[in-house]
């Protein structure tokens, strides 16, 4: 790495300092600007090595960075031009001579100061005035010092390359709120799933808060997407089906077929495009402002504040998406439960960022699902997990779908135990045209009978994935030619009792709630509650980080320390030492903000994905999270 890098900095040298030198009226002779040139060259080297020899040294980037504004800071302060080296206490003289910083400026400055534009009056005057006595040899013996500083610090790299190997941080530890609790890594649990709610129970299984069930239609549904040429092209066509309460359905079918455009269209995620059709909840068009109120998003990756705990994370969302009229005790009832569901009780005191993949996969579940919608989107559940974990979540969201809520889910090839979880399935074939929509019948029967009716069709093999043997049918994966089983569906009396019960339901009935008497608002909570639930998140990030408090709360002390002795009693008595009063006031303020800056970075960045989802759901408005941080 440290030799690739030498004709980079080669480069950068020659442009950067080109313009430096001859912008700025230095002495332009073809000699002085050679010796400026491989001075430059020289500390890029040298301060590069370094730099690399902490990231090497440092347990994370928080201490790297903050290693690196201390050497920055000592490099600049020792460096002869803040405080003179005649000026620097016998204790600290000892950094000016260590310094690459003052080693570059005297070679640079004995360069210049020498040349024929000035006598060898003004020169010794000039250099005087930076307290640099040494004679002109230091020009060569300053470069060659920068050069052996590179080979140290690149031989100090690749020792502590090959002798120090630290672990990924994972933060403090937090206890379970069970001491006796079984991993839930190493344990298979059976849970009952809880009936299908219906009638008066409908809409009032979450904790006693009641949510408003969702009947979700889509109607001739198609999307278009304008090309980089100019012209349109059609992911989706003509997609009729309908979502009710308490069912979960699949969406499905070959990659490209345009399963989770689909539900991103429907969701509401597509910003671009062109849509075509209508999606109707409850007998009412789609109104954006209320449908993020109803509906939750799981995505397929599981963005989280890794400082929480799963009862953080899921408290932290109730507080935000719940409207201010639910209680505190409905609000904890409501989390309690869905920790109950997902199975996630026993581990409910455990940081996210120690968590398997499929724990944050579950939180994932859990954190939409305390928002109490009534229409669940789900983007892959079951990406990157193996076949048990996998059994486990989509569990959890049956149990979700029968508390009365309505859910749709992309999956791509499930297990036979999963398959069968599911109530529905949309199948959607290359070049977005369904291919079945319909109910899948206990052991995918219904599904199974209705291609076995399909002339031409092959049977399904005894003990084979019903999953696997309808994307087969419908030739995801294969070059062979297949039937146009879009076609066939669509000339089938399945779609037609299924566009007749779509237009049923998207009708206005006395069944169900319209939103638009719900005088929902985008956001559910109010600024100061956003701003309040967004600081205890904050503050808990930031206390549960001790690196980060670690490196400020010694870091300013130590500068405190570092900056009184350098300069102590130190008389403003002399031109000499007023310019080197003006520097301590000017780079005291300044590494402060340096050190601010450089040690909060990580921080800062780490969240800014889990901010990005958050937005998207509608938790709070940038202004409070900007505040808050």
């Amino acid at each position: 790495e440290s030799v690739v890098q030498i004709p980079v900095n080669l480069v950068v040298s020659f442009i950067l300092g080109t313009f430096f030198y001859f912008m700025s009226g230095l002495t332009r002779t073809f000699e002085k600007y050679i010796v400026f040139f491989i001075v430059l060259v020289a500390f890029q080297h040298a301060i590069s090595a370094y730099m690399t020899m902490l990231s090497s040294l440092s347990p994370s980037i928080t201490v790297g960075q903050a290693l690196a504004s201390i050497s920055v800071s000592f490099f600049l302060l020792f460096s002869g031009n803040i405080i003179l080296a005649d000026l620097i206490p016998d204790y600290w003289i000892w950094m000016y001579w260590f310094s690459p910083v003052s080693w570059a400026l005297r070679s640079n400055m004995l360069s210049e100061f020498s040349s024929d534009r000035y006598t060898p009056v003004e020169s010794a005057a000039l250099l005087d005035s930076f307290s640099i006595s040494e004679g002109t040899e230091f020009i060569w013996f300053g470069i060659i010092v920068l050069i052996a500083y590179y080979f140290l610090f690149t031989t100090l790299n690749g020792m502590a390359l090959h002798y120090i190997r630290y672990e990924k941080y994972k933060g403090v530890s937090v206890k379970p709120l069970t001491d006796n609790a079984p991993d839930e890594d190493n344990v298979y649990v059976e849970v009952a799933t809880p009936g299908a709610a219906d009638g008066a129970n409908k809409g009032r299984n979450s904790g006693g808060l009641p949510f408003t069930p969702s009947n979700l239609c889509i109607k001739d549904l198609e999307y278009f997407v304008t090309l980089p040429s100019g012209e349109e092209k059609q992911l989706l066509r003509g997609i009729t089906a309908h979502f009710e309460p308490g069912r979960m359905v699949a969406l499905m079918g070959a990659t490209g077929a345009g399963k989770t455009t689909l539900m991103d269209v429907i969701a509401g995620r597509k910003t671009g495009g062109r849509i075509v059709g209508d999606i109707i909840v409850n007998g009412e068009l789609k109104n954006p402002a209320n449908f993020s109120r109803i509906t939750a998003y799981c995505e397929q990756m599981d963005i989280h504040s890794e400082a929480a705990t799963i009862l953080e994370a899921l408290v932290f969302s109730a507080n935000l998406r719940l409207p201010p009229n639910f209680t505190k005790e409905q609000r904890m009832n409501l989390v309690h439960e869905t920790l109950d569901l997902l199975e996630l009780t026993s581990i409910s005191g455990a940081m996210v960022g120690g968590l398997s993949v499929e724990q944050k996969k579950r939180v994932t579940i859990g954190v939409e699902v305390v928002a109490n919608p009534s229409i669940l989107f789900l983007d892959e559940p079951t990406s990157g997990l193996d076949a048990r974990s996998a059994l486990i979540v989509m569990r959890g969201v049956q149990s979700i779908a029968r508390t009365g809520r309505t859910v749709l889910c992309t999956i791509h090839q499930p297990s036979i135990s999963i398959f069968e979880l599911f109530d529905g399935l949309l199948l959607l074939q290359r070049g977005g045209y369904t291919a079945y929509f319909g109910d899948l019948g206990v052991d995918s029967v219904k599904m199974l009978e209705y291609f076995a009716s399909i002339p031409g069709t092959m049977e399904i093999r005894p003990q084979y994935n019903p999953a696997t043997y309808m994307l087969e049918v419908i030739g995801a994966g294969i070059g062979r030619d297949v039937k146009d089983y879009s076609v066939e569906y669509k000339n089938s009396e399945l779609y037609k009792s299924n566009r007749e019960r779509t237009l049923k339901l998207a009708e206005v009935s006395s069944d169900f709630v319209c939103h638009s008497t719900l005088n929902y608002t985008p956001i559910a909570t109010g600024f100061l509650n956003q701003l309040k639930e967004l600081a205890k998140k904050q503050q808990l990030t930031y206390w549960r980080n001790p690196q980060y408090n670690f490196m400020r709360m010694f870091l300013f002390p130590l500068f405190g320390v570092i900056f009184g002795t350098t300069f102590y009693q130190l008389e403003a008595d002399s031109v000499k030492r007023i310019n080197s009063h003006i520097g301590l006031i000017y780079n005291s303020m300044d590494f402060i903000g340096v050190i601010n800056l450089m040690t909060v970075l990580e921080v800062t960045c780490a969240e800014r994905a889990v901010f990005y989802r958050e937005r998207m759901s509608n938790y709070y408005g940038p202004l409070p999270y900007s505040l808050s941080l």
